[in-house]
């Protein structure tokens, strides 16, 4: 289901973007989980198709106010500054991300 739905989401977006930090968890779940081969085939799926937005100075002060205002990690923090920063839909099933729009998978 998660697949198929995040699948059609991509479809129909004009452009998608993808944090390098999202790149680093779904890089070290799958290393952990599956094994490097499969981890980088993930992540470098995920470099070709998304528009990768590097954590710069903006974001990281973003993320950092809204670490310590939220009390959520670090990388969700970056995460969600980086939707902020660009104002488009977070797509996630994480629970931390009350600062910016969802679209819940």
């Amino acid at each position: 289901m998660t697949t198929n739905r995040l699948k059609s989401l991509f479809d129909r977006s004009k452009s998608a973007f993808v944090s390098a930090i999202t790149i680093y968890e779904v890089y070290k779940l799958t290393l952990a989980s599956e094994g490097r081969a499969v981890a980088r085939l993930r992540s470098d799926t995920i470099e070709k198709e998304f528009g990768v937005v590097d954590v710069d100075a903006e974001i990281s002060r973003e993320g950092a106010d809204l670490s310590s205002r939220l009390h959520i990690p670090m990388a969700d923090a970056l995460i969600m500054a980086t939707s902020k920063r660009l104002a488009l839909p977070c797509v996630t099933d994480d629970p931390h991300f009350a600062e910016v729009r969802r679209v819940w998978i």
